[in-house]
């Protein structure tokens, strides 16, 4: 057959719709044919171009016009070609199973990262609140030079609530656990007093009874309790009648009016810490008892819902307004308040929002470090196809056919690596889960949803776009003849195809080395963290929690009697050192403060307070706190004898400098008559309230009999192992009063290591971003140099046949590979001095440029690309230089 023959005969083969197919199976055999036959004609010949080789592409590219007339009379070429396109990816890929693997590996690893995170951040910032136009709800705090974010005072709010035209409505709650009891075993439940309208303010209703109203907050009203579904089904079974009836808390009757339905979420709060979420057991009425005109304490939480329409900024103005009128009401309690309005998602999310922004901007980094590892692989992979490509670009493929293929195999590619990077998402949320620390805000929210897998797949198809544009961009500008001329002699790629290389390498240092930064920065800040003194000994300790009801224990001699009994019979036993009993154990979130007057000293303009506690006589010797100076309490620290307190060495410096405290003197009366007077019987050491504060606030205890609190943490100081101790506990309270509960039986070094659970989270997280990212940094540059060094086979011989040492060799492979690392270092560093604001917040005791960090970063980069290029060059020393000569 004749190829001038061919039109006609395609032109009858065509009047037939069903041998279309059959033109086209015989048209591909014949291009392969004579495609073939000239590779085989040009190898053998070793010439560069023929007259024969012109006329055959030539002939080829007649034969693809005519295939392409075909396809365009079925009107389904783009289907066709892209249906192609992908089967001829499935076979490249499947051809090429080692660079398939490593592709699939490295952005899976990267994409998995990201899809877990990312639902990490879905669930904690993305998701909305679960309640009504959660954007329209505030906290309400007020705010002075002493107290940069305090708490309201009730009689203020109930102005609030009364006069402010900005506010659709606000609610005041305070945490208040209560002991349940008469149903089972006694239990501790966590437990809010709210005022009216709480609910309501939240979008949210019981699914049985009602709410609470304003004549519930009377004191004679407010023996009602409402149920969370979760309390209702597992203490009273699902009741369906549980309403109206009759439950005793603390020791009291409560008719219960309502139960929430499943789901409803606590606001949460940072006094007396109860965590955002389904955290409530139970809530009572808050009840405004006392006298209105006194406004010095301040314990109430606040909620507002704005008005539609009304700005923050507008609702400020008029709270201040109100604010500055009662101040001119109550003269004796005007300290200056101003109204502070915080959004409640801002209030409960708080610093986790940044802490999610670095770890996103990690695992990102992470992914463009991949991407770049996968266009260095496309590119060498490219270089090989040069003449692959060169020829399909001769038999009539435009260059934009050209790129479609190869982005279709780079697409292609991420989309397998995003298939096994979902399930890495999915083990990963569940370890991050399982990372989290104890009070890390929605952390029940987080879960592999549909959002994750759509986010999972969008990233696939950017980052196939990402790291195939490039590759495809340069391969299709291969030079036709430039490529035909190859027969089978090594190349090392374009110019332009090792520059873009090189810059990818430079790239993939300087973003790892960025992550390192931030991994060492975390790492110093960790362990300068661990290396600060606590101030207490959390070693051996075990602590529990007890209440008791006002209704059982109805003076202060009963309450200071019970826990004196219960420490001396805990101190009794076998294994035990010491035993007493606080307000609060360090590091909780306990921040109750009283302001005071020092003798001898004026207020101006800063009042004075102080953070206050109460203790036993042997509470600091169990908890670990020093004593600095003076004594600790004793057993004649009792009602009849002279009133005294311990402070803590902040509270002693700031208002007495440079004198000793002991035997000082303060009061809490404005008019102090000779009996109000305090006088400081002992300095201990200094407790910060969180691991990572600044410094710790001034602090004062009473003693327990002086001053009793009804609830009390207990604090038992063993020899050995304090869980030994839990059951001699339990039957020491019951001896004393088996109804009571014990609750929150913890050691307290898992508590001092909750408070730093945060940093240790994030510092494990970035660490480990970091680790991966200077993994695909060694492994791109070791590919790099390794393919550089195999194309340079040639080359190397022809020196070392010349008289070149292999130390030569080597040197001149690893200077070219140490010029791009110090390159990305440099770059580095400019990146990591840019963004270190963005880290300075969550470091502790180090700054975010501290250059110790930065040179033992920079020395450790140098050292792992200096072996990623030492290795590749080894090997090329290895190779006989007239193998390497023969090879042309």
């Amino acid at each position: 057959m004749k190829p001038r023959r061919w039109p006609n005969i395609l032109r009858m083969r065509l009047r037939s719709l069903t041998r279309r197919r059959r033109v086209e199976q015989e048209l591909d055999k014949e291009l392969r044919f004579h495609l073939e036959r000239q590779i085989e004609e040009n190898r053998a010949r070793g010439t560069a171009e023929s007259e024969a080789q012109q006329a055959a592409v030539r002939r080829l590219g007649n034969l693809t016009q005519i295939q392409e007339e075909c396809r365009d009379m079925r009107r389904t070429n783009y289907i066709e070609t892209f249906l192609q396109d992908l089967r001829y990816a499935c076979r490249t890929l499947v051809n090429n199973p080692a660079f398939t693997a490593v592709m699939v590996l490295t952005l899976a690893l990267s994409i998995g990262a990201n899809s877990a995170i990312f639902s990490v951040i879905d669930g904690v910032l993305l998701k909305p609140l679960p309640y009504n136009q959660p954007d329209r709800l505030f906290r309400v705090f007020v705010s002075n030079a002493s107290f940069p974010k305090f708490r309201v005072n009730p009689f203020d709010f109930v102005d609030y609530r009364a006069r402010n035209q900005s506010f659709e409505a606000l609610a005041g709650f305070t945490r208040s656990d209560a002991q349940l009891s008469g149903v089972d075993q006694s239990e501790r439940l966590a437990s809010l007093r709210i005022t009216a309208g709480f609910f309501h303010l939240l979008g949210l209703r019981p699914a049985m009874g009602r709410e609470f109203e304003i004549k519930d907050e009377l004191p004679g009203n407010a023996r009602q309790a409402i149920l969370s579904n979760r309390l209702w089904q597992r203490r009273f079974h699902s009741d369906p009648n549980i309403l109206g009836q009759k439950i005793t808390l603390d020791a009291l009757p409560f008719t219960v009016i309502g139960v929430m339905p499943p789901g409803v979420e606590h606001v949460g709060n940072d006094h007396q810490v109860l965590a955002q979420g389904e955290t409530v057991d139970a809530w009572r009425p808050f009840t405004f008892a006392g006298n209105p005109a006194n406004r010095g304490s301040h314990f109430v939480d606040v909620l507002g819902r704005l008005k539609s329409g009304v700005t923050p900024g507008q609702a400020t103005a008029e709270m201040n307004a109100l604010t500055a009128q009662l101040g001119r009401e109550h003269p004796d309690f005007d300290n200056g308040f101003r109204v502070r309005l915080i959004p409640l998602f801002q209030e409960v999310i708080g610093k986790s929002q940044r802490l999610l922004l670095v770890l996103m901007g990690a695992v990102g980094f992470v992914l463009l470090i991949a991407c770049a590892n996968a266009a260095n692989l496309l590119l060498a992979r490219a270089t090989a196809r040069t003449r692959e490509i060169a020829v399909r670009a001769a038999l009539g493929a435009g260059r934009l056919r050209l790129i479609r293929q190869m982005l279709t195999e780079s697409i292609l590619i991420s989309l397998v690596g995003a298939a096994f990077g979902a399930l890495i998402a999915i083990a990963g949320v569940r370890a991050l889960v399982a990372l989290l620390p104890p009070d890390f805000p929605r952390a029940h929210t987080i879960h592999v949803d549909a959002t994750v897998f759509a986010f999972t797949f969008a990233i696939a198809l950017v980052t196939g776009i990402l790291f195939g544009l490039a590759p495809a961009l340069q391969t299709s500008r291969a030079d036709l003849t430039q490529a035909l001329r190859e027969s089978g002699r090594s190349t090392t790629g374009s110019g332009r195809q090792l520059h873009l290389r090189s810059l990818l390498v430079v790239a993939e240092v300087s973003l790892a080395f960025v992550l390192l930064i931030g991994a060492g920065l975390m790492l110093r800040s960790f362990i300068n963290l661990l290396h600060t003194d606590p101030g207490f000994r959390p070693e051996h300790v075990l602590t529990a929690s007890i209440s008791l009801p006002n209704a059982q224990y109805k003076n202060d001699v009963d309450i200071a009697s019970f826990y004196d009994r219960l420490t001396k019979d805990l101190a009794a036993l076998p294994g035990v050192r010491y035993a007493g009993a606080g307000s609060d154990l360090p590091w909780t979130g306990y921040n109750e403060n009283i302001s005071f007057h020092v003798e001898g000293r004026k207020s101006a303009n800063d009042s004075m307070h102080a953070r206050f506690h109460g203790a036993t006589s042997d509470y600091f010797l169990s908890i670990g706190i020093p004593l600095s100076k003076g004594r600790f309490f004793s057993d004649r620290d009792d009602p009849k004898g002279p009133q005294v307190i311990i402070v803590n060495q902040s509270l002693a410096r700031r208002y007495w400098p440079n004198e000793d405290a002991v035997g000082k003197r303060i009061t809490f009366n404005d008019e102090p008559k000779d009996s109000d007077w305090i006088a400081v019987a002992g300095i201990v050491g200094d407790v910060k309230d969180t691991p990572t504060s600044e410094s710790a606030e001034p602090a004062l205890w009473f003693p327990l009999r002086q001053q009793p609190f009804s609830q009390m943490s207990i604090v038992i100081r063993a020899n050995s192992d304090p869980e030994l101790l839990v059951n001699a506990l339990r039957e020491k309270v019951a001896q004393l009063d088996p109804r009571l509960a014990v609750a929150q039986i913890r050691q307290m070094d898992r508590i001092a290591d909750a408070g730093v659970a945060t940093p240790r989270f994030a510092l494990f997280l970035v660490g480990l971003f970091a680790f991966l990212a200077l993994l695909l940094a060694v492994i791109g540059t070791y590919g790099v140099m390794s393919y550089s060094v195999g194309q340079r086979i040639h080359e190397f011989g022809v020196r070392m046949a010349l008289g070149a040492k292999p130390s030569d060799v080597v040197g001149l492979v690893v200077r070219q590979g140490l010029r791009l690392a110090l390159v990305g270092v440099a770059l580095g560093i400019g990146s990591a001095l840019a963004l270190g604001r963005v880290l300075q917040s969550l470091l502790y005791g180090i700054s975010a440029g501290d250059p110790l960090t930065f040179a033992a970063v920079s020395a450790i980069a140098m050292a792992m690309a200096w072996l990623a290029c030492y290795l590749p060059a080894r090997r090329a020393t290895g190779v006989d230089p007239m193998i390497a000569l023969r090879s042309e």
